[in-house]
């Protein structure tokens, strides 16, 4: 499993494919969002968008540029499948993950530990080959950190609060048994193809769900159809870990959609960007 590569499928798609291209892009968007960090605030957690940087970046650049230049030794990004039906979830569990800026190796301790737990995580090559939910984070993660960092890229099929919950002890266990420094990244976008009347009210209900740290309510929203958001289960399992933790903490950073950055505001997909600290 050590030669096992996940290759970019939406490179020059959702972001340039060329590594200077991308990282010239990168670069513009952390220097445009206007975001005042504070060195001092022991970052737990990031929730970020992940559709194309043309539309998402500006708003995800905002929650990145709160982790530029500090150290984590792994970051576990959870998005959600957009194309594989799962009952759990998937981790790519070994080898490197490529994008235009180089490879990142895989905690294969940590994925093997999240293996080895019961909490339905299986490994499912197929669930990760064409998912842009995970990828669209790692350039942004290789640009801003200190250091080199291992990565556990955990796709979340099963999108209940109870699938959420035994996810979200598994990992808190994963936390507290390994002495490392972590890093969770929930990848999610709002709602879909609304107006942007429409979408500004949907999101933020979600919104203000996701500030109360209240996984409850955020789950309720969606069932009810009060909210949208493509990668609840990956927000749900953030913010439960994070209670478990007291990381009871968060900000929210940037709220946007697609509208404001096409300027067609008829059907929208809404972004967010927040820490968790």
């Amino acid at each position: 499993m050590s030669g096992l590569t996940r290759n970019p499928v939406v490179s020059g798609l959702f972001y340039p494919a060329g590594k200077d291209n991308l990282s010239k892009m990168i670069g513009t968007l952390l220097r445009e969002a206007r975001t005042e960090v504070k060195d001092n605030i022991d970052i737990f957690g990031l929730i970020s968008p992940h559709a194309g940087y043309v539309y998402s970046g500006g708003c995800a650049a905002f929650g990145f540029k709160w982790v530029k230049d500090r150290q984590f030794d792994t970051v576990i990004v959870l998005g959600p499948s957009h194309y594989a039906y799962l009952d759990g979830s998937s981790v790519w569990k070994a080898g490197m993950y490529k994008t235009s800026l180089g490879e990142v190796p895989i905690d294969t301790e940590a994925t093997q530990y999240l293996l080895d737990h019961k909490a339905r995580v299986e490994f499912s090559q197929a669930a990760h080959l064409q998912e842009h939910s995970i990828e669209v984070q790692i350039p942004f993660l290789q640009q801003v950190l200190k250091n080199d960092f291992k990565l556990v890229p955990l796709i979340i099929g099963n999108q209940t609060l109870d699938y959420a919950r035994l996810l979200a002890s598994s990992i808190v266990d994963l936390l507290q048994k390994k002495e490392k420094q972590y890093l969770l990244v929930a990848s999610s976008d709002l709602s879909h193809y609304h107006s942007d009347e429409v979408a500004q009210r949907l999101d933020g209900n979600i919104i203000k769900a996701i500030e109360k740290m209240d996984p409850d309510t955020l789950y309720s929203l969606l069932e009810n159809g009060k909210g949208e958001a493509c990668g609840a289960g990956p927000i749900m399992v953030l913010l439960l870990a994070a209670k478990k933790l007291k990381k009871d903490n968060i900000k929210i950073l940037n709220v946007t959609n697609s509208g404001q950055v096409s300027g067609d505001k008829s059907r929208v997909v809404g972004y967010m960007s927040a820490i968790i600290y």
